[in-house]
């Protein structure tokens, strides 16, 4: 695991050496190990490359960059991530006359490959098509003068890109990270005024958006081409990106019985499992105490003698699940390691990580997944984790809802009509602030259940987002700058892509959602920079290629089961568990990685809401209305509403801007 970077100026600039290198140290907490720079001879000395490494596989064969002849290069490359099929492709490309340097090296089979491809005049996407991993790259095609860039189709690894509207000058640059962007000499152009709306309606910055005018994500399972030679190209390089390889559903032939089927899905995940394992430092296990992650923990426990697995809990009783993951270590017998943190500890993250991260992001659960993982790499460099279950396997309550929905076959007026008139009943019950408590749930359920929509529908059902509640909470100003259009109308398109790869019902729309968004913007994006954050390796056995393919496969009835009274998710994968892990984890249900954010925003996070979410400071700011974000404010403090996923995110966003206004002024 890495942080990659580059730039590359306009042909017959050369690049100013300090420029990669000051990437490469932006990048440094994703690597620790060592850090490096390539800069092309001759003609090519306008494109340079920048690499921080994060030892795991090959530790003395693997520096980047890497390039496949020193005196003359076909091929310059710099690789975040794993592939885990290297060791089958190698052979191969052996036999076809590549000469390898290194061991085991994944990074110089996937260079080879490049190589041998290219040579051979093979497509990008059909080379990134045989590869099986985590992973995001930029290669230098020397001969030919082009860049290609491309990224895993999960979307486990991140990779931004930025050109000349950024940079307000004739430059292209990438990076793991914006920091990287950011780097280069403090640019950062204008805020994108509809991506910062998706971050409010998300929780995130989707994918492709980048919250920077001029900057973009490539997208999960997607590769593109980038002529180094033609500074003309170089803005919106993420529109001509091409996809390699999209999840599809119902390509898995399935055998006939739910028992051979449950049996199917337990090898196929514990094949995953094992290929996780592999490494040249040592692994471990987030455990929580959940589904998803006690099935794995309890397969790589088949494979190894010393396994060890981490857990956090809260001296918050209501939060603390850190029973659980001990239950499981003592049946499956691995050393576990447990941290007990209090709110102290918490709170004090809060504002260090809001300082940290590049691009604003309101999942609050990225505080304990960094406390986590800040504890597990005392002891390992690589930690396997359960992401990819609920998303894949049906196991969130949103589910369930439409799960109700589906069952009662009412026509969709119907459904319009019981949201119109419940709704504000809804909204009148007592306010509670525990986590997820029965009024807010409720409240959610029917704010989403009059959507016709699939993937709207459960947009709504998570942040009750849509067009018009977005656009009241910008000021007049910024609310006048906001794009025409529908500013979730990705939704729309994200829909017909599921259909184009084979989505069978509205389930299918729905899961394609998770996977484009949530997952891939949201989980996954959280997980890399909290790891990366300590400089810790995190693997997602259950995100494995053949498991996504057979989980797009089953049938719904197969995830969700149960009597009318009390259906479940992950039914499959909970019978795929049975015998491996306690039956009580499997019976229980599901608990999120949380905190007590409502009741500290009222308690100990109330001297922040009132430094950020001031009038004046958000007035001054100058996007959001500072009478919206005041009614919000106090609207919770009365205990009159539940607004804790809203003024979280709000202070997510002032908190980054302020990291920007900090940035800016250490640069002038």
């Amino acid at each position: 695991m890495c942080g990659i970077a580059g730039v590359v100026e306009r042909p017959g600039v050369a690049v100013d050496g300090a420029l990669p290198a000051a990437q490469a140290r932006s990048l440094s907490h994703r690597g620790p190990d060592g850090r490096g720079t390539w800069r092309g001879d001759g003609t090519l000395g306008h494109v340079e490359l920048a690499h921080a490494r994060l030892s795991v596989l090959d530790v003395a064969g693997g520096a980047q960059p890497m390039v496949d002849d020193d005196r003359q290069p076909r091929v310059a490359l710099v690789f975040n991530g794993q592939i885990y099929n290297h060791a089958a492709l190698r052979p191969t490309l052996v036999a076809a006359g590549e000469r390898f340097r290194s061991s085991h090296s994944d990074t110089e089979v996937l260079l080879r490959l490049l190589a041998d491809a290219w040579d051979r005049g093979t497509d990008d996407a059909d080379v990134c098509a045989r590869l099986s991993g985590m992973f995001a790259f930029a290669a230098v095609d020397v001969r030919r003068r082009r860049l290609v860039l491309a990224r895993d189709p999960a979307g486990k690894k991140p990779l931004y890109i930025a050109g000349p509207r950024f940079f307000d000058r004739p430059r292209l640059a990438f990076g793991s990270e914006l920091s990287a962007l950011e780097a280069l000499d403090g640019r950062r152009g204008d805020v994108d005024l509809g991506a910062v709306a998706r971050y409010f309606a998300f929780d995130f910055v989707p994918d492709p958006d980048c919250v920077w005018a001029g900057a973009a994500k490539l997208p999960p399972g997607h590769v593109v081409a980038v002529d180094l030679d033609d500074p003309a190209t170089w803005d919106d390089v993420v529109a001509r990106a091409r996809p390699f390889r999209l999840p599809r559903f119902a390509t898995v032939a399935l055998p006939e019985t739910f028992g051979e089927r449950t049996a199917l899905v337990r090898g196929t995940v514990e094949a995953a499992v094992a290929t996780r394992l592999v490494a040249d430092v040592p692994v471990g296990v987030f455990l929580s105490g959940g589904v998803d992650s006690s099935l794995v923990a309890a397969l790589a426990a088949r494979h190894t003698s010393r396994l060890q697995t981490f857990s956090i809990g809260f001296t918050e009783p209501s939060f603390d699940e850190s029973g659980w993951a001990r239950a499981v270590a003592r049946h499956i017998g691995s050393t576990h390691h447990e941290e007990i943190v209090d709110d102290g500890a918490v709170l004090d993250a809060i504002p260090w990580l809001g300082d940290q991260l590049a691009e604003p992001f309101a999942d609050h659960s990225v505080v304990p997944t960094w406390l986590l993982a800040r504890f597990a790499r005392r002891q390992v460099t690589v930690a396997l984790g359960g992401d990819g279950g609920d998303e894949l396997f049906l196991g969130y309550g949103t589910f369930l809802v439409d799960d109700l929905r589906r069952r009662a076959r009412l026509p969709e007026g119907a459904w319009r009509a019981a949201a119109r008139l419940l709704g504000p009943w809804a909204a009148r019950l007592p306010v509670s602030h525990a986590d997820l408590s029965v009024e807010y749930k409720l409240q959610r359920a029917l704010d989403g259940v009059g959507e016709g929509r699939p993937l709207r529908r459960h947009q709504r059902f998570l942040t009750g987002a849509d067009d018009a509640r977005l656009r009241s909470l910008f000021s007049p100003a910024a609310r006048a700058a906001l794009p025409a259009g529908d500013l979730l109308g990705g939704l729309d398109v994200l829909e017909r892509g599921a259909l184009d790869c084979g989505a069978r019902d509205d389930v299918d729309l729905a899961v394609w959602g998770y996977l484009r968004t949530y997952l891939a913007a949201g989980v996954l994006q959280k997980v890399d920079r909290a790891t990366m954050l300590t400089g810790l390796e995190a693997r997602a056995p259950l995100l494995d290629d053949v498991v996504v393919a057979l989980a797009l496969s089953l049938p719904t009835a197969d995830k969700i089961a149960g009597p009318p009274w009390g259906r479940s998710g992950k039914h499959i994968l909970k019978e795929a568990a049975r015998g491996l892990v306690p039956d009580a984890v499997l019976a229980r249900g599901k608990k999120g990685f949380g905190m007590p954010v409502a009741s500290w925003l009222n308690g100990a996070l109330a001297p922040l809401v009132d430094e950020l979410l001031s009038p004046r400071a958000v007035r001054l700011d100058g996007v959001l209305d500072p009478l919206v974000v005041g009614r919000l404010v106090d609207e919770h403090r009365r205990r009159r509403a539940n607004h804790r996923k809203m003024l979280w995110t709000m202070l997510m966003w002032m908190l980054w801007r302020r990291r920007g206004r900090r940035l800016a002024s250490s640069s002038a």
